[in-house]
Order: structure tokens, then C-alpha cells, then sequence
């Protein structure tokens, strides 16, 4: 593996589009996996969801396409 492939990723989220609870760096450190539930959610309010790659180095990439769901 180089300091180059993505050896963690990082999820931001809040109840504004494009404004995150979590200031960019802060994203919740999920590690190396595709799927992950956040929990302590309020129900019935829309939250909206980006993913950052980080490599090897801890260089962090531009937020993905946002995501909204209304949690249940």
C-alpha cells in the first residue's frame, strides 16, 4: 500500500445542506469501510451526508456529492 491509496474515510453531517456539526479535519473517522450507520439521530429530521477520503499521509480530500435522508 502506498502513503497515496485511501487508508480511512471521514463522514460529515448535519441538518443544513452543505453546513456539517462536524468542522472539516473532524469528520467521524469510520476507517476503511463503505458502509457505517450514525446513530443519535433525531427522528423525522433530514440530515444531510459528504464522505472525505483520507491517504496513508492524513491528506484529506475534497468533500464528496452530498446525500440527504430523513432519519427514522
Amino acid at each position: 500500500m502506498t502513503s497515496s491509496a485511501v487508508s480511512a474515510y471521514r463522514v460529515y453531517y448535519g441538518t443544513s445542506s452543505r453546513s456539517y456539526q462536524q468542522a472539516l479535519g473532524n469528520g467521524v473517522n469510520v476507517g476503511n469501510v463503505t458502509n457505517f450507520a450514525v446513530s443519535g439521530l433525531t427522528k423525522n429530521v433530514t440530515y444531510y451526508f459528504t464522505v472525505t477520503a483520507v491517504d496513508g499521509m492524513g491528506n484529506e480530500s475534497p468533500y464528496s456529492n452530498e446525500a440527504s435522508k430523513v432519519a427514522q
